[in-house]
């Protein structure tokens, strides 16, 4: 019988390996790599040997908690800009009880208290898009739903008010998750020194917020009143670090998902007619969740576009626990993996012409005839494992400005660059989504 081999890859420079080209575009990365060598295959990573596990039965793989623990795993930068202490580098009891509480701010009555002032903010963005194109004029989406995505996140997870935009703090966020893409040199004038500044005024942003803020409506009130089944609760340290996580996920990966779903409505009219004949159907009146969770095509859409486009490119890392054996390939005990995201969704043995893009492959009934973990946007696994909890949010977020956008409006796109841009988390079109709302 032939003896297990490593997985096959490159080692690049020392000690570095090959993370400068992992950080300027982990996309384009993992999918070179994966043609060249499989659904398995290894790198390192600032003196780490990573496998990338790609592929419904590879991601099962690497999400079993008897193969890899997230302790320990991901490379100190990482942890150093989120925080030792954050959720992804936990495992174990503490994770357990710390994820438990964190997703009581996705829970359906959670999720539906939401609605109002989010449908207010977007109603707002909305409104001023339309009043440019009644005038002739172009927006460019790129900036716009950026801040959009963080006013979201600002008005969840810091308890700010629907009509303002905060532009200065979302600035910051912006540098922080540059950093996190960007190599771990740590000097002011780095991209990683810049991060690590704007982090720590992010902090005592979000630390005034947790002290002076909170209530119906808001993720933070929601979090702040968490329980546990032993009446376990988040300390105050422990909200502000889970905090900070996520207003960076919301805020990049909000952005995209968006970005492309206009690109979706402003390129396939016949996509943009079934859409609409749903918020057609909505009753009269202020957005609920009962009338957003209706909308299946409009869900269907939404999960086609997380899967066609670059949103985030892999999961956070893990450490092996021990000496394992993955289809003929040895997998040292202390090696680091990751569950390769982009290239699961865009596995042609699973997906048929994986880049193009067929709401109908995931609709519910299809969903459910998909092998586990093949559709993974925001992670695999159960909700109280390492999946992200916001995947919730975004199955608000995606019909609710779906809505807002279609009621009583219509975008079209000149002739642009609509390909993804290079980048870390949520890239979003080359030319700024130059866009016409009337």
């Amino acid at each position: 019988m032939a003896q297990p081999q490593p997985p096959p890859g490159a080692r690049g420079l020392p000690f570095f390996g090959e993370v400068f080209k992992f950080l300027k575009d982990p996309f384009t990365f993992q999918a070179a790599r994966t043609k060249q060598h499989g659904m398995i295959w290894k790198t390192r990573i600032l003196g780490s040997t990573v496998v990338f596990f790609s592929g419904p039965k590879g991601f099962t793989f690497f999400m079993d908690p008897e193969n890899f623990t997230r302790e320990g795993g991901s490379p100190p930068h990482l942890r150093e800009l989120l925080h030792p202490d954050a959720v992804p580098f936990l495992d174990g009891d503490r994770h357990r009880t710390r994820k438990r509480l964190l997703l009581a701010a996705f829970t359906p009555d959670a999720l539906a208290s939401y609605v109002p002032s989010l449908e207010r903010l977007i109603d707002r963005y909305v409104a001023r898009w339309a009043k440019a194109g009644a005038g002739g004029l172009e927006v460019r989406l790129n900036d716009e739903l950026d801040q959009l995505a963080f006013d979201l996140a600002n008005v969840l997870f810091a308890a700010a008010a629907p009509d303002d935009s905060d532009t200065a703090t979302a600035a910051d966020f912006g540098v922080m998750v540059k950093g996190l893409f960007s190599p771990p040199v740590k000097l002011p004038f780095t991209a990683y020194g810049k991060a690590l500044k704007a982090r720590d005024r992010l902090r005592g942003y979000i630390k005034a917020a947790v002290a002076t803020k909170g209530g119906a409506g808001t993720a933070l009130g929601v979090l702040k009143a968490a329980r546990g089944p032993k009446g376990e609760a988040l300390s105050t340290a422990e909200l502000e670090i889970e905090l900070l996580h996520f207003f960076s996920a919301a805020h990049a990966g909000i952005a995209g998902v968006l970005a492309w779903l206009v690109v979706v409505l402003g390129q396939r009219a016949e996509v943009t007619a079934r859409v609409r004949a749903e918020v057609a159907a909505l009753p009269a009146g202020g957005l609920t969740l009962t009338g957003l969770a209706a909308m299946r095509y409009t869900a269907a859409v939404g999960r086609e576009v997380r899967r066609v486009y670059p949103i985030a490119p892999a999961t956070f890392f893990g450490v092996a626990k021990k000496d394992l054996d993955f289809d003929g390939h040895q997998i040292k005990q202390g090696w680091t993996a990751v569950g390769a995201i982009w290239n699961t969704l865009q596995d042609g043995s699973t997906f048929k012409d994986p880049a193009t893009l067929d709401p109908d492959r995931l609709s519910d009934a299809a969903l459910t005839q998909l092998p586990a973990n093949a559709y993974v946007p925001q992670g695999g696994g159960p909700p109280d494992g390492h999946r992200c909890p916001g995947e919730a949010l975004t199955d608000l977020v995606l019909p609710l400005f779906a809505a807002a956008l279609l009621r009583s409006h219509g975008v079209e796109l000149p002739a642009q660059d609509l390909a993804p841009g290079a980048g870390g988390l949520g890239p979003l079109p080359r030319d700024g989504l130059r866009a016409r709302v009337s």
